[in-house]
């Protein structure tokens, strides 16, 4: 994601270290483009085989395309893929197919490769939607073995197992020269980490990443994790496609070879070195391993046992490869020292507008609710219902049901009998939808994406509002850049109404626990919700975080929400609520207004488990 400036005063040591550290990789980033761009002249005035040399350069900038192909996948869509080389076996075939069979323009090769690489990815994904991480992994597998066997068999096609002859790119019937060729390469880099960098930074790109480290709170918010996963790896499939129709047109010839599994050891060994789910790690670990490559040729036999080696040295020594190791150090992380300690909250922000319902209107209901696990009532016959701008408090022991009830009404379990409704309408049956709907929950368990900044946790909250395409945030159009300045001025507001201002360039794990809860609950108001769910937001709060969220449920409120708080802190409830429901075992036991709720005998002995209270309360 990208790297906020953080808001240090000026001249402070860390806004020095962030200004120096910030020179020095730009003059690294813009020494090595210039080597680039020279490398030609350099290797014709320095080298009698030219060619050669240059034809590394071309080859590794084509495997980087293919490793930034796999980092989408990995990296930023947890989705692990064993297809990368078969991506590149169909996007050679789309340009040798065009080129030598159909006789037609080698950029239409380039495009045809394209589509034919985003539609693999589309039929294994659509074939796979259900599958675990490793499973979908054995899935691609299997689809890399299939598309090399059928390279193999379809003759007429695809040549067989000789492949494909003749390749070459022209213009007007005169080959592009090797120089130029190389020069296309890298501009088709370039483009491809342009648009990696801007899909990763925008809605869409966040969609993924929230899907990567949950799909239950991605889905909380009104994402769709199958259709983000879709466009992802169609996304990741479609960059295949291309590299491997340079690969086609840099060495002329294409054969199922090219497919094999151990062709796509570079890939992973660089992706793995550079550091998965960063930007520029996929370029810097294949530049590496191109030079490794280079250095050992003389050794070729053994090229595979080294560069398992290195891999294994990587995965124990680096983790999280050069760039992410390097983030995490001293030297390469963003301080996050204490800037504004005391900030305060500031006023509801202009832009949670006020929750307009039909007058009588239930904003959330359970009518009937029943949820068995085996032979275990978890809820028994549960109505609840939760009217706008008021808080209602859910309490109940431990085991009482009171999680299990949120799940149903948010239709993260499936009812065994009963209805939910949402502003008198029955809900939808996926959890996505009922975020649509307007009910959107925050989890018992801390479900942040710490390894986002603060800001972008928060907006990830608003995608169900964006209102541009992906390839609209790709190209970076007028409208694009219009919501994103808008979306990030709300965010700064909600964080500053929630005391978190100052920390929002600061990675979501560099919070308190307190400050992390509260995080989450501002993340689910940029969802704009007309029903807010807060499972448990108390636990471990200090008092003075106590009191922030006491003021965000009251603020809230105020607007219209109709705020919904399962809580085991009674005497937090007691002063927030205006009406609370008590269970125990499944069943409700109580409800009303909390004086009522404080003085019953059943909650007393039941939920309080202190009958010396009966004579107190009487």
């Amino acid at each position: 994601m990208r790297r906020i400036a953080l808001p240090h005063r000026s001249g402070s040591p860390a806004s020095t270290l962030v200004r120096v550290r910030s020179a020095a990789l730009s003059t690294l980033a813009a020494a090595v483009i210039v080597v680039l761009l020279l490398w030609p002249r350099i290797t014709d005035y320095y080298s009698y085989n030219a060619t050669y040399y240059n034809g590394i350069v071309a080859s590794a900038a084509i495997a980087a395309i293919l490793t930034v192909s796999l980092n989408l996948c990995m990296g930023y869509g947890g989705m692990l893929s064993m297809m990368q080389t078969a991506l590149q076996l169909v996007g050679g075939y789309g340009v040798a197919i065009a080129v030598v069979k159909m006789g037609w323009s080698w950029l239409l090769g380039l495009a045809i490769a394209i589509v034919v690489g985003t539609l693999l990815s589309v039929l294994v994904l659509l074939v796979s939607l259900r599958a675990t991480y490793l499973y979908f992994g054995m899935i691609t597998l299997a689809a890399d073995l299939i598309v090399v066997e059928v390279g193999r068999s379809a003759d007429p096609l695809t040549g067989g197992v000789v492949g494909i002859a003749g390749i070459t790119p022209t213009v007007g019937g005169t080959v592009i020269p090797k120089n130029q060729f190389y020069y296309l390469v890298l501009a088709l880099l370039a483009g491809t980490y342009v648009v990696q960098r801007n899909f990763v930074r925008s809605g869409a790109g966040r969609a993924a990443m929230a899907v990567r480290e949950s799909t239950d709170t991605a889905s909380a918010m009104g994402i769709r994790p199958a259709t983000t996963k879709l466009l992802v790896f169609g996304v990741a499939g479609g960059i295949g496609g291309l590299a491997g129709g340079l690969y086609a047109l840099q060495m002329g010839f294409v054969n199922p070879d090219v497919g094999l599994l151990d062709n796509g050891l570079i890939f992973f060994v660089g992706l793995f070195l550079g550091g998965i789910g960063t930007l520029v790690g996929p370029l810097i670990g294949v530049g590496i391993i191109a030079v490794i490559v280079e250095l050992i040729r003389g050794y070729a036999r053994y090229t595979t046992l080294i560069l398992g080696l290195v891999l294994l040295a990587a995965i124990m020594l680096i983790p999280a490869g050069i760039v992410g190791s390097w983030r995490s150090s001293r030297i390469g992380r963003d301080p996050t020292g204490p800037t504004d300690e005391d900030e305060a909250p500031g006023d509801v922000p202009a832009t949670v507008p006020p929750v307009a319902a039909p007058a009588g209107v239930a904003a959330l209901e359970g009518v009937g609710l029943m949820k068995f696990f085996g032979g275990v009532r978890a809820v028994d016959g549960i109505d609840v219902r939760i009217m706008p701008g008021t808080v209602h408090g859910i309490i109940g022991p431990n085991g009482s049901g009171k999680s299990t009830l949120v799940a149903c009404l948010t239709r993260y379990h499936p009812l065994n009998a009963g209805e939910v409704r949402v502003f008198g309408r029955p809900a939808p049956r996926a959890p996505y939808a009922v975020a649509a709907a307007g009910v959107t929950r925050v989890f018992q368990a801390p479900h942040l994406f710490e390894r986002v900044s603060v800001l972008d946790n928060v907006l990830t909250g608003m995608r169900m509002r964006e209102r541009y395409t992906w390839a609209g945030a790709v190209v970076r159009t007028p409208g694009y850049r219009r919501q994103d300045r808008a979306e990030r001025a709300e965010a700064m507001e909600l964080l500053r109404f929630a005391g978190l201002g100052s920390r929002a360039s600061w990675p979501a794990s560099a919070l308190s626990h307190g400050q992390k809860r509260l995080l989450e609950v501002v993340r689910a108001v940029a969802t704009r919700p007309r029903a807010l769910i807060l499972d448990e937001p108390a636990t471990g709060l200090t008092p003075t975080e106590l009191a922030a969220l006491a003021r965000l449920c009251r603020a809230l409120r105020d607007r219209g929400l109709a705020v919904v708080l399962i809580e085991h802190n009674v005497d937090f409830v007691m002063g927030l609520c205006d009406e609370i429901t008590v269970i125990e075992s499944g069943k409700v036991i109580e409800r009303g207004v909390p004086e009522h709720v404080r003085r019953s005998p059943a909650v007393l002995e039941a939920y309080l488990g202190r009958p010396d209270l009966l004579e107190e309360a009487s």
